[in-house]
């Protein structure tokens, strides 16, 4: 039905309020955020040239995500860090959600990058 068929009604009384603004401004459905499937994981050591090429070979294909919850999972008791208010389990379901980027810096200049696709 189109607006003006609604406005039409609604001024014939043939229609209440309420019932015509359910008809112009439906419920839209939350849109669910898509599942993960695997991690990239990119990790960059300053002053270590032969560490830096280890790793990026180690972690060139993307990890299933199974294997990183599983990892998770064994840890879920341990307290990650004060800084950082997240529990295993919320960081479980950060990491099981499409597009997300995480780039870590510590202080001694190491970088972490961490994609889900």
């Amino acid at each position: 039905m189109t607006k003006d068929e609604v406005l039409t009604q609604l001024t014939d009384k043939k229609i209440s309020s309420q019932q015509a603004y359910k008809m112009l401004y439906p419920k839209y459905k939350e849109r669910k955020p898509r599942r993960a499937s695997f991690v990239k994981l990119s990790l960059n050591i300053p002053e270590s040239k032969g560490i830096n090429i280890f790793l990026k070979v180690l972690f060139a294909l993307p990890i299933p995500i199974f294997i990183i919850k599983m990892v998770m999972r064994r840890r879920l008791k341990e307290k990650i860090s004060d800084q950082v208010p997240l529990t295993p389990s919320e960081l479980i379901d950060l990491i099981s959600i499409k597009g997300v980027k995480v780039n870590v810096l510590t202080k001694t200049n190491e970088k972490i990058k961490i994609y889900t696709i």
